[in-house]
């Protein structure tokens, strides 16, 4: 930020994302513009570097855009810059390298402007930003950057650019349809204009900028000497939000605390802990010297994680720099570490085939020292060692399943999770470094820090590049570095041993031989089933394809274990935090229940995801891992139900966390799909999986059939699956398209030819659906054909199905029934390969390519029914492609919608007003959706509110709001009112009183939901997104109940999901309103598809009510 000649504070996108960020930094930051003399921190040596960095990328694409013979003006910075810039526009050379260009009081300068071929005042071409960036994916300021300087190109060009992009690190280039971040991004240019215009007074803080903001020392000082909240060591922002709202505002109020003073939404033990440690941190400051304090016992936690010391015990750390790259890779674990027995073990790696050669001598370290010392464990200190392995194994696919056997085993010991969960210390944080103050002397050398670490190690690549003879003197350094921190571990370790009280556990169980056995046989048989792949004859696109398809259900369970494994080891404070688990149960009675044993439990306020008929996992007593049904859960009255088999009733203890559960089995489709894959190597591929893997155009007997528009759909549908000749075809069907009607009757149309149909998807409920369907296509047109549908004994449908149902694979009627209806447990089991002519997939946006892989061996022709703009696929980890994608995204490929030639889009909707179509189909389908004409005449009929459309209804919230918000019930409950005393016109002009049964409420939480559904009359319908999909009423109103996205428990991507806020919206057929906090749509995006995300309510027209 500067000020221009004339005083007026000159903007750049810069100040923009800073402004997003914390408002505190753009106070200081104007302060500073205006004269005042306000010291900054100097610029770290980590940031010097990453500036290093960015502008050597800059360059060598620079160079490479020179070798390519672009033609190329440069623009020199200085006052003539911006006329220059414009100068070289008209020249419409290729690039325009460091243009600068303003409009009113923002300014910009821009790596590199590039020509396209699309008109514009500038003549038949017009330029878009191209902005290098260093990392490999792209940031949210950079997103911020793109659209501002976009605008500003667009205002001299005469024509807004469509698309910005980025170079990116990795040598990729991030392409970004500008309109999807550009609601968003003219907001936040609003408000930073008004807060410019009128400043306000702000405070600090804490926040994830701080840790690299210029003005952290001076925020820093202004806490200790306020003695502010956020000086207690681990305390969250929510809690000092919760304490401030309390009358306690400072860190000696907070250990002052008298024993029995409560904090509204603050659970008691979380308040004792915060008291305890604000206490020793206090008596710190006043001369008592480094105190701990042991935390109360809690089974399973803190010394519970500490094993007996043994011989053979690794002392281990890792040193890694995440700006290294190579060849389109990022990062480096350059340094491994191990203190064992008063010896050092360094193993190096400088560069990706190194740190793959070095993980594999590690392992092999690893596996010796356990095998001579079977009772041996790995100490670290903090994730990163186990985070960074993880990492490493998936990166080389090599050890996985060795790493996990260790981890089962208990290997692994994190003294970070003793120390949290074991004592309170008087120290400022928990870092290694700060715990020292109680079993080892300062430090000494060149290297302190992590970060230091990171920037002697790359002072001695440039060092070593110029063959300096004094590089190897800094290599020594960064050892001895690891070397302390290794040995802090284990005189880290003794001393805790030493704190450690007699009643605590002695030793944490271990599963033991029989569980590594298998844990080796499974990595056995991994690596057996990619040498096959390998060593056969087919394409190496097509080899990568099916070891990563083949691999998915194995890495898909690794995160559901992973965070099994590591919220054991979380602290109380931890657990009640974690959304994923229900932490601080309470027993209130024990009972026998059918063979098992039941327990009735109480626990703390909290928000999780659980939910009934749901399983979870308790760590033990005894270190074991045990899992439990949930057979209720009342979050109203915080009290859950679980159920364990009889023989582990001993592990329904007085007082249990809940964990997440492990993922399910999936044998059965993992075997379709290596007897698939089988077929493929030895070159049987059969031709619906051939198309399904080369995304070929399907293979139809009369392809014009996709491109006649002018059928109605049913017509169209019909004549296309007729058209199949052993291939895949996709139909995307929006919201009100009817994709179901259409799909039904083009089942029965097959039907009636002979052929047998199988209809499957993720959910049961979906699968009823579609069968449900066609029972009702066959009164109108008889006979009825023979359905079954299998379902498993813990199936529950919210109605009774008009069809038979089976929960036997083996019940005769899979056999003979016409329609068949499964997910993917039943048509990857052996017996039903080729029993079927077509395979319906419904809700394909939300199947895996996997399972569909595996699910093709049951039938010659695959139909492929879903939109992928609506619910998406769910999945835990992170996989390279195809695997990442569900069936209908890995067909539709780049594109969002289906292309004429490769399949049909049902472009008209039967249910929305054009208005709320308009809004639909803008943000979700490129325009693509338009509403039929009789639609029009939708209309709400009432005082004070719109006819049709798509609006956001401010509500203000009086304090921060996760999962449960009053003032929006309140807001829903009286625009409730106002519709009920008006009325409704359908598409048929027919007009009548609108009734509770014509509003859908929408909202994301079920505290939210069970709030609403106790405010609102009985029969409005109200319900999360999942349960009303397919369904539609004449006006929805959806609550965000969040305040921010800061607020939300399940973060931003599942609040603001763009899938979720289409199916959302297009419920309704005429008028659709979202009740949200102003402060979500100004929330500060930490990612660039968090911008997407915000972007879609940003883009809603605000309709301001009197409520």
């Amino acid at each position: 930020m500067k000020l221009g000649p004339d005083g007026t504070p000159q903007l750049y996108a810069s100040d923009l994302q800073r402004f997003s960020a914390c408002k505190h930094i753009t106070h200081l930051d104007l302060r500073k513009a205006r004269g005042e003399d306000l010291e900054v921190t100097p610029e770290s040596e980590d940031l010097k570097l990453l500036s290093q960095l960015g502008n050597e990328h800059e360059q060598n694409y620079l160079n490479s855009l020179k070798r390519a013979g672009k033609t190329i003006i440069s623009i020199e910075q200085g006052p003539d810059a911006v006329q220059e810039t414009v100068v070289a526009l008209h020249k419409g050379v290729d690039i325009i390298y460091q243009g600068a260009l303003q409009g009113h009081n923002w300014h910009g300068y821009i790596d590199f402007l590039e020509r396209v071929e699309k008109p514009s005042d500038l003549g038949s071409y017009s330029y878009e930003v191209v902005d290098t960036k260093l990392k490999r994916t792209p940031d949210p300021k950079h997103i911020l950057q793109l659209v501002v300087y976009s605008d500003l190109l667009g205002n001299i060009q005469g024509l807004q650019p469509e698309y910005g992009h980025l170079q990116l690190g990795g040598g990729d280039r991030s392409t970004h349809r500008l309109d999807e971040y550009s609601d968003y991004v003219r907001q936040l240019r609003k408000r930073l204009t008004q807060f410019v215009e009128n400043p306000e007074d702000t405070v600090p803080r804490r926040c994830p900028e701080c840790d690299l903001c210029r003005w952290r020392d001076r925020c820093n000082t202004q806490w200790e000497k306020e003695d502010s909240l956020y000086m207690v060591a681990g305390i969250r922002g929510q809690q000092v939000m919760r304490l401030e709202n309390a009358g306690i505002t400072t860190m000696e109020a907070l250990a002052n605390l008298k024993k029995h003073d409560k904090v509204a939404k603050m659970a008691p033990e979380t308040l004792e802990n915060l008291h305890t440690q604000a206490r020793l941190q206090v008596g710190r400051r006043n001369g008592s010297g480094p105190t701990s304090q042991l935390r109360r016992h809690v089974k399973g936690k803190g010394f519970d994680l500490l094993p007996k010391p043994d011989p053979g015990d690794l002392f281990y750390d890792i040193e890694g720099n995440p700006h290294y790259r190579e060849d389109g890779g990022e990062g480096l674990e350059y340094l491994h570490g191990i203190w064992f027995r008063n010896q050092f073990k360094a193993l190096w790696a400088h560069n990706h085939s190194e740190e793959h050669q070095r993980l594999r001598e590690l392992f092999e370290f690893f596996q010796q020292q356990i095998e001579q010392f079977p009772n041996a464990h790995i100490y670290h200190y903090a994730p990163y060692e186990m985070t960074a392995l993880r990492r490493l194994t998936i990166k080389y696919s090599f050890g996985e399943e060795i790493l996990d056997g260790w981890q089962r085993e208990k290997r692994f010991v994190d003294l970070y999770a003793v120390v949290r969960g074991g004592i309170f210390t008087s120290e400022e944080n928990y870092s290694l470094k700060s715990l020292e103050v109680f079993y080892m002397g300062g430090r000494t050398g060149s290297v302190t820090t992590a970060s230091g670490s990171i920037i002697a190690y790359n002072n001695w690549r440039l060092k070593r590049d110029a063959a300096d003879p004094t590089a190897a003197d800094d290599l020594k350094e960064l050892e001895h570095y690891n070397q302390v921190d290794c040995e802090s571990t284990e005189k880290l370790r003794n001393w805790l041993l030493y704190l450690r009280p007699g009643l605590i556990q002695s030793e944490p169980a271990e599963l033991g031989e029989a569980q590594t056995k298998r844990s080796l046989e499974k990595a056995q048989a991994i690596e057996e089933f990619k040498e096959k792949i390998i060593n056969s004859s087919i394409p190496p696109r097509l080899k990568k394809a099916l070891i990563n398809l083949g691999l998915f259900h194995y890495r898909e369970k690794k995160p559901q274990a992973w965070a099994v494994f590591d919220a054991s080891k979380k602290s109380f404070e931890d657990l009640i935090e974690d959304t994923d688990c229900l932490a601080g149960l309470r027993v209130r009675k024990l009972y026998p229940a059918n063979r098992s044993i039941e327990g009735k439990y109480s626990f703390p306020p909290q928000f999780t995801k659980l939910s009934a008929d749901k399983d979870a996992c308790i760590a033990a007593y005894d270190g074991v891992i045990k899992t439990v049904t949930i057979q209720d859960l009342d979050a109203k009255k915080r009290e859950v139900t679980l159920r364990i088999g009889s023989k582990a009733a001993e592990y329904l203890t007085d007082k249990l966390d809940l964990l997440p559960s492990f993922a399910i089995r999936t044998d059965v489709i993992e075997g379709a799909i290596h007897r698939l894959t089988e077929h493929i190597c030895s070159g049987n591929t059969p031709p619906a999986a051939r198309d399904l893997l080369d995304r070929n155009t399907p293979n139809l007997s009369d392809p014009s059939v996709l491109s006649k528009e002018n059928l109605p759909s049913v017509t169209r549908m019909q004549r296309a699956v007729n058209a199949m000749q052993s291939t895949v075809l996709m139909v995307q069907g929006p919201p009100g398209t009817g994709k179901t009607y259409v799909s039904a009757r083009a089942i029965l149309s097959l039907v009636r030819q002979g052929y047998r149909v199988a209809v499957s998807s993720n959910s049961h409920e979906a699968i009823r659906n579609v069968l449900t369907g066609c029972v009702d296509a066959s009164v109108e047109h008889p006979p009825r054909p023979t359905i079954v549908h299998k379902i498993s004994s813990r199936t529950r449908m919210a109605t009774n199905p008009p069809y038979p149902v089976t929960t036997s694979n083996d019940s005769s009627s899979l056999s003979n029934a016409s329609i068949v209806g499964g997910t993917a447990w039943l048509f990857c089991r052996p017996e039903m390969a080729n029993q079927f002519d077509y395979l319906f997939i419904d809700e394909a946006g939300q199947v895996s390519l996997t399972n569909l892989f595996g699910m093709s061996l049951s039938a010659k022709n695959i139909v492929m029914i879903g939109d992928p703009c609506q619910l998406p696929q769910v999945i835990q980890a992170s996989h390279p492609e195809p695997a990442s994608l569900s069936c209908l995204e890995w067909m539709l490929g780049a594109s969002r919608l289906v292309e004429p030639e490769k399949g049909i889009f049902l472009e008209e909707t039967w249910r929305m007003h054009p208005k709320l179509c308009k809004y639909i189909s803008e943000q979700f389908y490129e325009g693509r959706l338009h509403a039929n004409p009789d639609t029009v005449h939708q209309a709400v009929l009432t005082p004070s509110l719109p006819e049709a459309g798509a609006y956001h209804v401010p509500v203000t919230h009086q304090e921060p709001r996760m999962q449960h918000c009053e003032e929006e019930g309140q807001a829903i409950n009286s625009v409730i009112g106002r519709l009920l005393k008006g009325s409704w016109r359908d598409r048929h002009r027919v007009t009548k009183p609108i009734k509770p049964k014509d509003i859908i409420v929408v909202a994301p939480f079920n505290a939210q939901v069970n709030m609403l559904r106790e405010l609102l009359p009985d029969a409005v319908r109200v319900g999360t997104v999942d349960k009303f999909q397919g369904q539609e009423a004449a006006v929805a109103l959806v609550s965000m109940t969040s305040t921010s996205a800061d607020d939300t428990p399940r973060g931003m991507g599942f609040l603001l999901s763009r899938n979720r806020i289409n199916v959302a919206l297009s419920r309704g057929k005429a008028l659709s309103l979202v009740f949200a906090s102003p402060r979500l749509l100004a929330s500060n995006c930490k990612s660039a598809n968090q911008i997407r995300l915000v972007n879609a309510l940003c883009a809603l027209d605000t309709l301001n009510l009197k409520l």
